[in-house]
């Protein structure tokens, strides 16, 4: 589901990160304003508060409506191939180092974070960033073939629940494209707070909780190329579903 709040624009909200990927999808098609990016005509909202009451990594609806190709390239991406590369039908920089895998394996991200909560749960300090000052260079010496995370922040943070903890995810993504590569990255951050879960469970030798998946997006955009086929997703899903 998602709504309008005055004065600070549209929340989604879902059940499952399947559910919330629909709605942001949703969202975009009924909502968007019709924009160029770089010359590429799509339809984008902006400014999206985005929740997903869970980050379990079984979804049926994901299964049922997702394109698993997409999913599987970006959690490759995230979890195994030093190469970063554009999964978009139109690729809009060419194939290079410095994956968010390659990050995260090069500063030892999750390691810090659980290194962190482990020492300190209560830490505000447990957030890895994705882009570092090489981008930044990189992006104005190839302003045509450049390339910058949409991930940019995800923090974790542990709120205490009984005798073991909930663990909660919060992210900004600077833009992502909806409706090609949302879904695989709320997966990714959704497994990477399994990963972290698990080894502050051993270190604490205490109960940890995935909890939300909670974040901020500055653009959402569905690209003309895939508006068609989004359409016809939406279209079946709230058929199913008594939706429409």
């Amino acid at each position: 589901m998602y709504a309008k709040v005055e004065n600070f624009g549209y929340q989604v909200f879902g059940k499952t990160i399947g559910d919330t990927w629909l709605s942001l999808v949703s969202l975009i098609l009924k909502h968007g304003k019709v924009s160029y990016d770089e010359s590429r005509l799509r339809l984008a909202v902006q400014n999206i508060r985005i929740k997903s009451a869970n980050t379990n990594l079984t979804d049926n609806l994901i299964d049922k409506y997702a394109d698993q190709n997409r999913i599987n390239k970006m959690l490759e991406l995230t979890f195994k191939s030093e190469n970063m590369y554009d999964i978009d039908v139109v690729p809009s920089f060419s194939t290079g180092r410095r994956s968010y895998y390659q990050r995260l394996k090069e500063g030892k991200l999750l390691d810090f974070v659980v290194k962190r909560l482990s020492l300190i749960p209560e830490s505000k300090k447990a957030a890895i960033v994705f882009p570092d000052t090489s981008d930044y260079e990189a992006v104005l010496k190839r302003p045509k073939d450049d390339y910058l995370p949409c991930l940019v922040v995800v923090q974790f943070r542990l709120q205490p629940a009984g005798k073991g903890y909930i663990l909660n995810t919060t992210f900004y993504m600077r833009s992502v494209d909806a409706f090609q590569k949302a879904h695989g990255n709320l997966i990714s951050m959704a497994k990477m707070s399994e990963i972290v879960g698990k080894n502050l469970q051993k270190n604490l030798h205490k109960k940890i909780k995935c909890g939300s998946l909670d974040g901020f997006i500055a653009d959402a955009h569905i690209y003309k190329e895939t508006i068609n086929e989004a359409k016809n997703v939406i279209k079946r899903y709230e058929s199913e579903h008594g939706n429409g």
